[in-house]
């Protein structure tokens, strides 16, 4: 599915890829940097899959969050 990507400069873009899409965002979360920075790390070695392993990768975000605000520190996994 095509995603129409639209900046504050007027820019507009169309696309279906994923790191095409993840190179546009100007995010500031850094959990939201981390996904970004893992598409483009998958698009430079591999040059495909980055929104599957953007997708595998929140879900490893939204089960250690839970672990977080039970207090456990990451450290207790090592």
């Amino acid at each position: 599915m095509d995603k129409l990507i639209h900046d504050d400069k007027g820019n507009a873009t169309i696309s279906n890829d994923g790191a095409t899409i993840m190179k546009l965002l100007n995010v500031v979360h850094p959990a939201a940097k981390i996904l970004v920075d893992i598409a483009k790390s998958q698009e430079s070695e591999v040059g495909d899959g980055t929104t599957r392993v953007v997708l595998f990768a929140e879900e490893f975000l939204k089960e250690a969050k839970l672990f977080i605000e039970d207090g456990v520190h990451s450290k207790s996994y090592t």
